[in-house]
């Protein structure tokens, strides 16, 4: 039995919850909250996104077919958290400056701690690689023949 497998089959659930929470939060951001739409483009972000849970789900169905992928997937996972960042710093004083506060504080709180489960697939995604990895260099080994004392 693969051990990563739960590994693999959270990580499907997880982008498929986080892409409905990310739904959520630009249908609630553009209820007119008085959050300005236009410092952060929603939708190019969502459609962007969809691909991860698509990755997630054909690591977790054939992962030995599609292992070469976990580096995009967390080339991906970067560059949204670095994104995500970025547009926190650039866009506070909306949050602050917002009509309902009380939404301002829940998009802003609901948004980090997307951020922070994003840490935690990109981890999860690491450390498939290292096991496909050590997978792939045992087998080099044996052909070469470092195992048997060889030269």
């Amino acid at each position: 039995m693969d051990a990563y497998r739960p590994l693999r089959a959270g990580l499907f659930f997880y982008e498929c919850l986080r892409l409905l929470i990310l739904v959520i939060f630009i249908t609630v951001a553009s209820m007119g909250n008085g959050l300005s739409l236009k410092g952060f483009p929603y939708l190019v972000y969502l459609s962007s996104n969809t691909l991860f849970p698509m990755m997630a789900l054909f690591l977790w169905l054939k992962p030995e077919e599609y292992r070469n992928y976990l580096s995009l997937f967390m080339a991906g996972k970067i560059i949204t958290l670095v994104t995500f960042y970025l547009w926190q710093i650039f866009s506070s004083r909306e949050f602050r400056e917002a009509e309902n506060l009380i939404l301002g504080v829940f998009l802003l709180w609901g948004s980090v701690f997307v951020s922070l489960a994003d840490m935690l697939s990109l981890w999860g995604a690491w450390a498939l690689k290292n096991k496909f990895r050590r997978i792939t260099v045992r087998p080099l080994e044996a052909i070469s023949g470092t195992e048997n004392g060889g030269s």
